[in-house]
């Protein structure tokens, strides 16, 4: 029989150990309207004084809540689909002409891509920009209309049934290595993608409504069938192999003769959520609800133990190790490659010493490339790969080698995107110029498509933007104690081109009597035209690319360029940059499309 009070007990010891990963999931279920949305309408309505009625919804979110919503022209004969088009347009172009400042930082939806999104967003003019295409293809606005009524309609079952609902059993399954681990790591959020069941649990889900909803027509039997259906996510969380309706037999007959005790233990919680109510829905999100998925996790292990240990035993319950540690013999067998590989890293006693460690652990420099450096290199790979294993090699996380559902193998690509390397100097010189080249040729592509017109933009004459492989070298080698945290090094990335950006348009215009050779003024979030939130975010984004992917794979090709060959190309680009920086330092590259910007703009418009 189901002890409540010691599931209750069992829950605060998870909650405790995974405390703000499972706030922060409960917290997204509610935000996405699967579970305990209550918590989420009742801090709302404390904080908002916006009437939340139908009308005003529709009024506050124009066409763009309406297309969302699935609501979009159901009036088809009327004029409501054109008249809220038509307003979203009229919108958009009121809004660029807002902007609004806060010190140096200026919020603008007048220029550049962010601005044009975030109006966009805002007013939901890009469901009226679709809805022109469509009639353009088909020739009439009612074929349109009815066209954008099935596609909102559409794209609200998706997101209800196979993106909203499937999060539900993400959340079972996060639950249920919580209870069992100390550690939950990232990779078991995406389950269902890697092992590519995300549309079956999709479907199942989808089954399980369409029951419950022919059910809740007889009122008796929907309430019924609401606690039948009940461990449907956590069955597929266990084993997503099931077929939809053997999922929800299955969860039938488990709750056979628990249906009370399930009533039993929602109601239990009531107390807490009428003490959720007094504190406008706060005690609900930091405490009630983690605390009561925790609670219906260990309702689901007690009830499949009784399952496995009585007549009803079935196979479908194929995870034994979600619910209870691999033994250290068994772990070892399964990651003896990791065991083998923890060992080595732990036996390798050659270091680098001296100026050369410093550059080497601080910047990721080396003088040149030897067999020593390749050995350390390899070295680090290991201890990466062990690191990706090692809480599963030793029991704090789930053992993914012996799930009964693994994921699909990849190709091991990290021997050959190793991005904790170190590189050599001549890597870093051809990298910065080819950063330069690559950097030059986006601007002059960005600007013909802009204005119509080919420019050689920046400060120089050549074919190179410094900034920009400066940028590259400096996120590379600066940043390079932070390559281990991909999330860190995309923000550390951004403040420090940012602070590149910045402070290269302060000294180009100390140094040149206040001319600008960029403005960002207007575009959304920029602080005095220096630097904008789209530009930083293509650096951030630009910069990872590089750190992860570009510069690794740039360096495997590099390496193999012989020594007599890349040093004279390297000398040959310093000089011909030193020369054209000392002449471009007299005689700036300047016109239309490049310190003229403006005049470039207004002339390719008329």
């Amino acid at each position: 029989m189901f002890d409540r009070k010691k599931a209750k007990a069992a829950a605060k010891v998870t909650l405790k150990r995974h405390y703000w990963m499972l706030v922060f999931l409960c917290f997204i279920a509610a935000f996405a309207g699967i579970k305990y949305d209550e918590a989420i309408v009742a801090v709302s309505s404390e904080v908002s004084t916006v009437d939340t009625s139908a009308a005003a919804a529709s009024d506050s979110g124009g066409i763009l809540y309406e297309f969302l919503s699935g609501n979009i022209g159901i009036s088809v004969d009327g004029n409501d689909v054109l008249d809220n088009m038509d307003e979203a347009e009229k919108q958009f172009k009121k809004n660029k002409s807002k902007s609004f400042k806060v010190g140096s930082v200026e919020l603008s939806f007048a220029d550049g891509e962010f601005a044009k999104i975030a109006n966009m967003a805002v007013t939901g003019s890009y469901v009226s920009t679709i809805y022109k295409g469509v009639v353009s293809i088909t020739g009439s606005k009612r074929a349109a209309a009815v066209i954008m009524i099935i596609a909102s309609v559409l794209i609200k079952l998706f997101l209800t049934y196979f993106v909203f609902n499937v999060l539900s059993v993400v959340m079972s399954r996060i639950f249920l290595e919580a209870r069992t681990f100390e550690k939950v790591p990232v990779k078991s959020f995406f389950m269902l993608i890697r092992t590519k069941k995300w549309l079956r649990a999709g479907l199942t889900l989808l089954l399980r409504e369409l029951y419950q909803a022919l059910w809740d027509l007889t009122i008796i039997g929907g309430i019924i069938k609401h606690f039948s259906y009940y461990l449907v996510p956590y069955l597929i969380a266990e084993n997503p192999d099931l077929k939809p309706n053997e999922a929800i037999t299955l969860s039938r007959k488990l709750m056979n003769g628990h249906k009370w005790e399930c009533f039993k233990l929602e109601m239990s919680f009531l107390i807490w959520q009428l003490l959720g109510l007094l504190t406008a829905g706060l005690l609900n999100v930091f405490w009630i609800n983690p605390y009561k998925e925790a609670t219906i996790a260990e309702f689901y292990a007690a009830l499949r133990a009784g399952a496995l240990s009585g007549e009803r035993r079935s196979a479908v319950f194929i995870d034994r190790f979600l619910f209870e540690k691999a033994s250290a013999d068994r772990l070892a067998s399964a990651y003896s490659d990791i065991d083998s590989l923890k060992r080595e890293t732990e036996q390798f006693t050659d270091k680098y010493t001296g100026a050369r460690a410093f550059f080497a652990n601080v910047f990721g420099i080396v003088p040149r490339y030897t067999e020593r450096t390749e050995a350390i290199d390899r070295n680090e790979i290991n201890k990466i790969k062990v690191s990706q294993y090692l809480d599963e090699l030793e029991g704090r996380s789930y053992p993914e080698r012996l799930s009964p559902t693994p994921p699909s193998p990849k190709r091991d690509r990290l021997g050959t995107i190793y991005y904790t390397r170190s590189y050599s100097i001549v890597s870093i010189i051809m990298m910065f110029f080819i950063g330069c080249a690559i950097g030059w040729t986006w601007e002059v592509v960005y600007k013909y498509i802009e204005v119509g017109k080919l420019v050689n933009r920046g400060v120089l004459h050549g074919p190179w933007l410094p900034i920009y492989g400066a940028g590259a070298v400096m996120i590379l080698l600066a940043l390079k104690k932070f390559r281990h945290k991909p999330i860190v090094e995309f923000f550390a990335a951004i403040v420090l081109c940012g602070f590149v950006e910045y402070f290269t348009a302060v000294i180009l215009e100390a140094t040149h009597d206040g001319q600008k050779w960029w403005d960002y003024s207007g575009y959304f979030l920029n602080i005095n035209g220096r630097v904008c939130a789209e530009g930083l975010m293509v650096f951030g984004i630009g910069g990872v690319a590089f750190v992860y992917f570009a510069a690794p794979m740039l360096d495997n090709h590099l390496r193999k360029l012989k020594m007599r060959y890349a040093v004279p190309i390297c000398a040959a680009l310093i000089l011909a940059f030193a020369g054209d920086t000392v002449y471009s330092h007299f005689y700036p590259n300047q016109g239309t499309g490049i310190t003229d910007y403006q005049s470039a703009q207004v002339t390719d418009k008329l």
